[in-house]
C-alpha cells in the first residue's frame, strides 16, 4: 500500500502533469457530440443497458432464492457468504451500468449539458460505482484468503457488519465531493461524460484512483499468495487423510472460481483508470480512447453475471463443503492414528463375568482443533469391545482386561520408524 501511495503521488507531483492537465481541460457548460463521439456514446449506453438488464435479472433471481430457499437448498442461501458478496458486487455493478446508460440520453440530445440532473446523477454513480466494485472484488479476495488460511469463514454476524461497514465507506467517499463543492461537484470531464473536475486532483486521487488501484493490485497479490499456499498444501496431500485431500481440492476450486471476478475487474477497469491517470500527467489519450474504455467499464456487470451463471452450480456445492469441512483446519499437522487392542486374561475366579476396560490415549498433538475437527474416538467407549464379543464367549468366570491404546503421531515419524525397521531386518 505504501508503494502504491508513492506511485500515485508521483503522478500528481508538482511541476509534472497536473498543471498541464489543467491547461488542456477547460470548463464548458455544454459539449456537442458529433461523429465518432456520438457513436461511442450510443455503444456505451447500449452495453450499459445490457449490463443493467442482466444484473437486475440475476439480483431478482438471487433475491427470490434468498426468500424461498427451503424449496431449493438444505441451508439458507443468504448464509452463503460468497453468494452474499457477489450479490453486493452486482448492486454496485447496477449503479455503474445506470451511470453509463445515461450516455444514451446525451447521444439522443446531441450534447452533454452541465447543470442537469442527468449530469449530476451520472457523476455521482460513477464516483460510487467505480471504486465500489473494486472494493467488493477486494473483499471477495480477502474473504477467500481468510478461508484458505483459517479453514473456516467469518462468524456470520461479523460478516454482516463488515459488509455494512464497507457500504458506509463507499457512500462516504462518494458523497465527500458533494459536501465540498455542492452542485459544482460534477462537471463535463475530459472524457465527455460528467464526473469530477480535473481541478479537484486530491478528490480524484484519494476518493477514486487510490481505491481502484488498491483493489486491482491487492487482489493480484492476494490470489498469487493463495495459489502458492494451496499448491504447497496439495503437494503434501499424499500424507493426508482422504477427507482432507477432498477438502483441499474443493477449496482450490472455490479459489479458482473467485479469482475470475478480480480478473474481470482488472481487464474492464484498468484502461479507463490508466487513461485518467495519463490525463492527470497532461497526456490525455483522447475522446475515442475514453469512449472505448467506458464501453469496457459498462460491460463489467454483464461479465460478472456471466461468470456467476457459469460457475454457480459448482460454486454453491464446493463452497458449502469446503467451509463446513473441518478436516482442512489441521492439514499442516500430518497425524496418523493407530489403535492397538491387547487382551489379558487371568484365572482369578469370579461369581460372574466382570469386564474391565481401560482406555489410554496418547495424543501428541501440538494443539486442539475445533469441536467439529476433534478425534472421532472422543465419544462413548462402552461399545468399543462389545459385551457379546466372540473372544469373551468361552470365559464364564474369567476376569478379562482390555487395554486399547490410541496413538496419534506425525506421519513423518511413523514413516521413519518403518524405514528403520526395514533396514534393520
Amino acid at each position: 500500500m505504501v508503494l502504491l501511495t508513492h506511485f500515485l503521488r508521483s503522478l500528481y507531483a508538482d511541476g509534472g502533469g497536473g498543471s498541464l492537465a489543467r491547461r488542456e481541460w477547460e470548463f464548458h457548460d455544454e459539449v456537442l457530440l458529433k461523429g465518432s463521439d456520438r457513436s461511442l456514446f450510443i455503444a456505451m449506453g447500449i452495453i450499459a443497458l445490457c449490463s443493467l438488464g442482466s444484473t437486475l435479472g440475476l439480483l431478482s433471481f438471487l433475491t427470490y432464492r434468498f426468500v424461498f430457499w427451503q424449496r431449493y437448498y438444505k441451508h439458507s442461501l443468504a448464509k452463503n457468504q460468497y453468494v452474499v458478496l457477489i450479490y453486493n458486487l452486482l448492486l454496485v455493478d447496477m449503479q455503474q451500468a445506470i451511470a453509463f446508460m445515461i450516455s444514451l440520453y446525451w447521444a439522443a440530445r446531441g450534447n452533454v449539458h452541465f447543470g442537469e440532473a442527468a449530469c449530476y446523477l451520472q457523476g455521482l454513480w460513477i464516483q460510487i460505482g467505480d471504486p465500489g466494485s473494486g472494493l467488493f472484488v477486494l473483499s471477495i479476495a480477502l474473504h477467500t484468503g481468510f478461508v484458505v488460511l483459517r479453514g473456516r469463514q467469518l462468524p456470520f454476524n461479523i460478516f454482516v457488519y463488515c459488509v455494512i461497514a464497507l457500504w458506509v465507506f463507499i457512500l462516504i467517499i462518494g458523497f465527500i465531493p458533494i459536501g465540498l463543492y455542492g452542485s459544482d461537484s460534477f462537471v463535463i470531464s475530459e472524457a465527455n461524460w460528467c464526473w469530477l473536475s480535473p481541478d479537484h486532483e486530491n478528490e480524484r486521487l484519494w476518493g477514486h484512483y487510490f481505491w481502484i488501484f488498491l483493489s486491482e493490485f491487492g487482489t493480484i497479490v492476494l490470489y498469487a499468495f493463495m495459489f502458492i499456499h494451496l499448491r504447497r498444501r496439495m503437494s503434501q496431500a499424499k500424507m493426508l487423510r482422504r477427507g482432507q485431500q477432498e477438502s483441499l481440492r474443493r477449496l482450490n476450486r472455490v479459489v479458482i472460481y473467485m479469482v475470475i471476478y478480480p480478473l474481470v475487474y482488472v481487464v474492464m477497469s484498468l484502461p479507463l483508470a490508466a487513461g485518467r491517470m495519463a490525463s492527470a500527467r497532461g497526456d490525455s489519450p483522447g475522446k475515442t480512447y475514453f469512449g472505448v474504455a467506458g464501453c469496457l467499464m459498462a460491460l463489467s456487470g454483464s461479465m460478472d453475471v456471466a461468470v456467476y451463471t457459469l460457475t454457480r452450480r459448482h460454486l454453491l456445492i464446493d463452497s458449502e463443503h469446503s467451509t463446513t469441512d473441518r478436516n482442512y483446519d489441521n492439514t499442516d499437522s500430518q497425524w496418523q492414528t493407530n489403535i492397538t487392542t491387547t487382551n489379558a486374561g487371568g484365572s482369578r475366579p469370579r461369581k460372574g463375568l466382570k469386564f474391565g476396560s481401560r482406555l489410554s490415549s496418547k495424543f501428541h498433538r501440538s494443539k486442539l482443533g475445533d469441536k467439529e475437527s476433534s478425534s472421532p474416538f472422543e465419544g462413548s467407549t462402552e461399545e468399543i469391545v462389545a459385551k457379546n464379543d466372540m473372544e469373551m464367549s468361552n470365559f464364564g468366570g474369567v476376569y478379562q482386561e482390555t487395554t486399547i491404546e490410541i496413538s496419534h503421531q506425525p506421519v513423518s515419524v511413523i514413516m521413519e520408524e518403518e524405514r528403520s525397521a526395514r533396514n534393520s531386518g
